[in-house]
């Protein structure tokens, strides 16, 4: 599926979920094509298996609508701007050329997210270079927006996904070895905690009251905004 509107990009399964699930789903709806690009497997994760995160990142796939999912297969725990790194990020984005692509905010207290922030933007530049050789055309999007990870930023511009929260959630929810916490096999961790559950509802919450809407997800610009015409910009006044 060449020439995709969006790609959206995360260090582990399930971390575009989180961060910007609602708003894919509301991008599908609206017609707009999706590709998902994770970097890792998965397999430094406390419960679940490469394979069984494989099965429930294309059950997430199917919930949310894209119409791919590639993984870089990079290693987990280790994420980091090595040129064969940059070369993987180079290929998946000549090979789809999205116009828009979603990464993790830079910032973040997982090395793992932030890396693949950065990493994320280097591969995206090489890809743009004529002689960054990955026996494809050269391509270069030309619009990265930022979306929350564990820390949130105060957001350029906030989506409403009131909508689409409950299958943002159910999308999450297909990772069932990484947040369901009726699994005995594995030990609990914060994923599995009603804290941590609790936490995604009031984030999504709060963000949706700042625009008059029951739940919300804030995303941050690289670079600036172009406006032709003002008049078409929607302010959340109440």
């Amino acid at each position: 599926m060449p020439d995709v509107d969006i790609m959206a990009m995360g260090a582990h399964p399930d971390d575009i979920e989180i961060g910007c699930g609602g708003t894919l789903i509301k991008l599908r709806e609206m017609g707009y094509s999706v590709v998902l690009v994770d970097m890792v497997r998965g397999e430094m994760a406390t419960r679940g298996t490469i394979e069984t995160r494989r099965a429930e990142s294309a059950e997430a796939m199917r919930i949310i609508g894209a119409g791919a999912r590639e993984n870089l297969e990079l290693e987990d725990g280790n994420i980091h701007t090595s040129q064969e790194a940059k070369y993987r990020v180079a290929q998946v984005v000549r090979e789809y050329r999205p116009k828009l692509v979603l990464l993790p905010y830079y910032e973040d207290r997982h090395p793992d997210h932030y890396h693949a922030s950065q990493l994320a933007y280097d591969g995206i530049f090489m890809a743009g270079l004529v002689n960054f050789d990955t026996g494809q055309e050269n391509y270069r999007p030309g619009r990265i927006i930022y979306y929350m990870g564990w820390y949130e930023f105060e957001p350029d511009f906030i989506v409403d996904i009131s909508s689409q929260y409950e299958r943002k959630m159910e999308a999450i929810y297909a990772y069932s070895t990484q947040f369901k916490p009726d699994d005995n096999f594995y030990q609990q961790t914060r994923l599995t905690s009603r804290e941590y559950n609790w936490g995604l509802e009031y984030r999504a919450g709060y963000y949706g009251s700042l625009i008059g809407a029951q739940y919300g997800e804030g995303f941050k610009i690289r670079g600036r905004m172009a406006v032709d015409d003002p008049m078409q910009l929607t302010f959340a006044t109440f």
